[in-house]
């Protein structure tokens, strides 16, 4: 026998290795299978010999059937779960083809999509799956399938040897698989890895070492000879394929123990498993280890292991906390573009976190859709070639957006627990957001359930599909509704208000459609919800009693109305239908406020679904459709709401609020807003005693990130009096994002950031999150703040803005009143907090540069009157406590200028409008004015007042709009002339008409590409005819500022608009 050579880890391939080891270690253990489905009839242990045996015997075969490629021909595998995908996939890639693995489990169509996109023509296929074969044929007529031998044959057999001769050095990108991404939101998409692929597995034995720290990536999986280990990951699934090949070929010891090819997983069959194998590890998803943990004495079974790897899913806190104390859990994380990302090991009561390793280059970056939660973002170049799969995988791509979400730890630097996937945040039809999958976990924990999917994008609340497990005394809806609502009322509690399910909002599966999965066992979110479209459009568009679940709590009494309509009755009649579904409100007074009880939006139209249906019943001559929302908003106690129905039931006259009634319900909700955050700064003002009349020495920026911010910070640094800048954002990392955007930017010194001090503030404690000495450090020193953080959402209510960005003001003022030097407020404020000014003015319609003495002067949205309100809380913390303040009103935000570089970043309004006219034909008219103003000239001009003020005492407002306004039609013809788009014009209010209808006639929602501009309804009709006509005084900011402003012609929007995809 041939003396065996070191490895040579990073620059082997899998088809030689194998042969190597048949050669020089034929007894080396490849992996283990059951005889039977009994498992007490024993394993049967297979070599390297016997696996690489197998694998030149199906390279005979497929030459003899196929011949060899020269071009590396993509031929499919669908088979079931055994050693055969090994054989066909090594044998495959020996006989010049690459290998596509789709998996048997998706839709015809899906896999056909698969074979198209990969130009793969052949199929080879075990005899079990030709159900699945011939559907295939159906969807792809020009396909060929061959059945291939059993793996008996295979074992028994001996052929001549099928030597693969081709070196890693020269052929290292060569394809030879191609896995799929997971689809878990859609359809899948092929991956194409070639030999470097899996040679970057192979080298992470090559990583450096942190002191102190034990690396977690492939080089766990280590062990000594013999080592066995169990999963139950298919081969068409990243974590089954690695388990199968790269395990036993790529790491020095680690053999797959497989259970019977066709029995389903389960604790028990975890059990048994463990009963004949003695294992040295386990990579399984948590549910099936928590099943066995659950069984007495399931947690011995867990002691003898090195460490439990896991995927797919978290472990449950109770589950984990006991399974850490007997062995290492390792929650691993990866994709099938990038593969597992190395981290390193925690302290063991961190069990349920990640900690990357530093070598791996990766950024943690802010999620605006979901506030406190990180995007995970890998970053691949020349220095990454041995180490990260993202290089080959998708050759050119240096940067990824993994759309993955991470919570950081509340305590501990650099430890991540994953969240949930962007992909997966549900955005309602009034723009709310919310991630269904804290809900879905705790549900789908139901023993009861397979799994749990929660839906309504585009829709006006969420509805939660369950997928019941077989069952030989299968339960009704109701009562299946009824043993899980524990469940889900203990998921409402993980998730947003508007993220909560309500019990006419439940779907329960058909057994004859279950959901669709991806390999890995997790639903495909899209797939599934198209496949129960037609329930789900029932849910949302029929009456609760018509739709497959009825409310649990049907036993109440029902609520019924004597033919008259007196008052007292049409009062008990909505009394009752509320108490039915909400029985917590059974003591709620007729005049109560519905909504001081915390009945939501959600709730809101649960209540009037229910309403209606049970009007119907009592009252079928009538049409009920005038019940919204809106009607519920003004007249928020069961006594109004009575009232008005009690007039339209006698009287045939829909009860309409005016105008006056609509304005008035808004502005109180406003002021009161006011007088929450300005309470208790009554007092005589009190002069500042130590402020700079120069200018700032130390300023505190509130929102260094994002499209504004680094540039404002950029342009206080140009100012060498300004000595300290401290930057106050979400997190840590915000820091290095900030410094990395710098450097863009021109005439940067290097050596000024070390005048930054960057601190994680949270914004909806009083003292920011800070520790005492860093909030005395602020305090003592600061002269100047400037708060520059909101969120950029048109569409939703004020109550969205309160907490943090309205409340944090009170917490600015604070800072300021504690602080010797009484630092100035700069706040930069919106044209949203004015835009309702020359309806009210309209002898006067110019927006002066004066304090707004009336909130009504906002516009019809939440955002521009979170604005205003702000704005009237620093009014009256300037007259009452002598706090200086700067506001500074910014419109429409454009372009960079060709001097900095860089791409405008999307606005999702105006990208709306551009989509959606392009599939209307139709463009909309005299929607704004064009008074945008580059964003370098604007953080210019931002910084230009901060740092120039002589009177520390003054209250200023500034417009800062582009002194030479266009027409509506500048954008509008640059779209025609420079970008080719054809269309008619039609006013706003038409347009948006025409949008709806077309939207409702294709059956789409504001999440299709298209209409997109439907997710800015709210905003768009706010503008009511179109706000082309406004103007804003911009004098002031002339006499602070010396900034050349570049005229506004199709030249330059045409520059903006080309980094924008449309």
């Amino acid at each position: 026998m041939a003396a065996s050579s070191p490895p040579s880890y990073g620059n082997r391939t899998l088809p030689q290795t194998l042969d190597d080891y048949a050669a020089n270690t034929p007894n080396r253990l490849y992996a283990a299978i059951p005889k039977s489905r009994d498992l007490a009839d024993g394993f049967i242990d297979i070599t390297c010999r016997d696996m690489a045996r197998c694998v030149n015997f199906m390279s005979h075969w497929i030459t003899e059937k196929l011949g060899k490629s020269s071009d590396f021909e993509t031929v499919a595998y669908i088979g079931i779960p055994d050693l055969r995908s090994v054989a066909v996939v090594l044998a495959g890639i020996k006989c010049g083809y690459k290998v596509l693995l789709p998996s048997p489990r998706n839709p015809p169509a899906t896999n056909a999509s698969l074979m198209q996109q990969t130009s793969c023509k052949t199929v080879l296929h075990t005899s079990k799956v030709l159900p699945v074969v011939k559907l295939l044929d159906t969807a792809s007529p020009n396909l060929h399938s061959h059945c291939i031998p059993p793996f008996q044959e295979m074992l028994d057999s001996s052929p001549a040897p099928f030597p693969f001769t081709k070196s890693y050095s020269t052929h290292l990108h060569d394809p030879i698989i191609i896995l799929h991404s997971s689809g878990s939101t859609g359809l899948p998409k092929p991956i194409t890895m070639t030999h470097a692929t899996f040679a970057v597995l192979d080298s992470e034995r090559n990583l450096p070492q942190t002191h102190g720290r034990k690396n977690r990536d492939y080089s766990i999986w280590d062990l000594p000879p013999g080592s066995r280990f169990y999963t139950i990951f298919p081969y068409f699934h990243l974590a089954g394929f690695l388990s199968l090949f790269i395990n036993p070929i790529f790491t020095e010891a680690s053999a797959p123990v497989l259970g019977p090819p066709l029995q389903p997983p389960s604790g028990a069959l975890l059990k048994e498993v463990m009963k004949h194998q003695k294992l040295r590890a386990l990579y399984l998803p948590p549910s099936i280890c928590e099943q066995l943990l659950q069984e007495d004495g399931g947690l011995e079974f867990f002691k003898g292991l090195d460490f439990l790897c896991y995927t797919g899913a978290p472990f449950s806190p109770t589950a984990g906390e006991v399974l850490s104390k007997v062995t290492e859990l390792c929650p691993l994380y990866g994709s099938t573009e990038a593969f597992q990302v190395p981290q390193l090991a925690p302290a063991p009561e961190d069990w349920a976190w990640m900690e990357w390793n530093p070598v791996f280059k990766v950024d943690m970056q802010p999620c605006d859709d979901e506030p406190g939660t990180f995007e995970l973002v890998l970053f691949a170049d020349e220095s990454t070639e041995k180490i990260c799969a993202l290089n080959h995988n998708l050759r050119g791509v240096g940067e990824y957006r993994t759309k993955d979400l991470f919570k950081q730890h509340p305590r501990k630097k650099g430890l991540w627990q994953y969240y949930g996937r962007r992909d997966d945040i549900v955005v309602l039809a009034n723009g709310e957001k919310f991630n269904p999958v804290p809900m879905e976990l705790k549900v789908g924990g139901n023993p009861r359930l397979m799994g749990a999917l929660v839906t309504g994008m585009g829709r006006a609340s969420a509805a939660l599909l369950v997928e019941p497990k077989p069952n030989d005394t299968p339960l009704s809806v109701e009562e299946l509704v009824e043993a899980i609502w524990p469940y889900v009322e203990e998921g409402n509690t993980l998730v947003p208000a508007q993220g909560r399910i309500l019990r006419g909002n439940v779907i329960v599966s058909k057994p004859e459609r279950p959901f669709i999965r991806a390999g890995k066992g997790t639903v495909v979110r899209k797939l599934t919800e198209a496949l129960y479209k037609e329930e789900i459009d029932m849910l949302y568009t029929t009456e609760p009693a018509a739709t497959q679940t009825k409310n649990p709590r049907s036993n109440l009494l029902r609520p019924v109305m004597r033919p008259n309509f007196t008052l007292k009755d049409v009062v008990g009649f909505v009394r009752g239908v509320i108490v039915n579904l909400f029985p917590e409100l059974k003591g709620m007074g007729e005049d109560d406020d519905l909504f001081a009880y915390g009945l939501d939006s959600v709730m809101i139209g649960q209540f009037l679904n229910s309403l209606k249906t049970e009007l119907r019943e009592s009252s079928p001559g009538n049409d009920f459709e005038w019940l919204d929302t809106q009607v519920v908003y003004h007249n928020s106690s069961i006594r109004r709401l009575s009232d008005a129905l009690a007039h339209y039931l006698n009287e045939d006259e829909i009860p309409k609020p005016t105008n006056a009634d609509v304005a008035k319900s808004r502005v109180a909700v406003m002021n009161d807003m006011v007088r929450k955050y300005t309470q208790g700064l009554q007092g005589p003002p009190v002069a500042p005693s130590k402020g700079n009349q120069g200018g700032p020495r130390s300023v505190i920026l509130i929102g260094s990130t994002g499209y504004v911010g680094p540039r404002v910070l950029a342009w206080l640094l140009a100012n060498t009096h300004i000595e300290t800048i401290y930057c106050l954002n979400r997190d840590d990392a915000s820091g290095s994002r900030t410094l990395a955007s710098l450097h863009s930017f021109p005439n940067q010194d290097s050596s000024s950031s070390s005048r930054i001090k960057f601190f994680a503030a949270d914004l909806t404690n009083s003292t920011f999150g800070l520790t005492p000495t860093d909030y005395s450090l602020l305090s003592e020193n600061a002269d100047t703040i400037i708060y520059n953080a909101w969120r950029p959402n048109f569409n939703l209510p004020i109550s969205s803005f309160e907490k943090p960005f309205v409340s944090a003001i009170r917490f600015i003022i604070n800072l300021s009143l504690s602080s010797p030097k009484r630092p100035r407020i700069v706040f930069v404020s919106s044209f949203g907090a004015v835009l309702n000014w020359p309806i009210l003015h309209p002898d006067n319609p110019i927006v002066p540069e004066t304090p707004i003495d009336d909130v009504s002067a906002s516009g019809y949205m939440g955002y521009g009157e979170s604005k205003c309100v702000a704005e009237r809380i620093l009014q009256h913390a300037h007259k009452e406590c002598g706090i200086p303040v700067d506001i500074l009103r910014t419109g429409q935000i454009g372009g960079p200028g060709k001097e900095a570089g860089g791409k405008w970043a999307v606005q999702g309004w105006l990208l709306g409008i551009i989509k959606s006219s392009k599939a209307l034909g139709v463009f909309p008219t005299k929607v704004a004015p064009v008074d945008w103003l580059s964003v370098d000239v604007l953080a210019q001009q931002i910084a230009d007042v901060t740092s120039r003020h002589s009177n520390t005492s003054l209250y200023r407002v500034f417009n800062l709009a582009h002194p030479d306004v266009k027409s509506w039609d500048l954008f509008l013809d640059t779209l025609i002339h420079r970008f080719g788009i054809k269309g008619e014009k039609a006013g706003l209010p038409q347009w948006l008409e025409k949008l709806e209808a077309q939207a409702k006639a294709e059956n789409v929602h504001a999440n299709n590409e298209e209409y997109v501009a439907l997710k800015f309804l709210p905003f768009l009709k706010s503008l009511g005819e179109g706000t082309e006509e406004m103007r804003f005084a911009c004098e002031k900011v002339k006499e602070v500022s010396k900034t050349s402003v570049t005229p506004l012609n199709e030249d330059v929007l045409e520059g903006w608009l080309r980094g924008w995809e449309f």
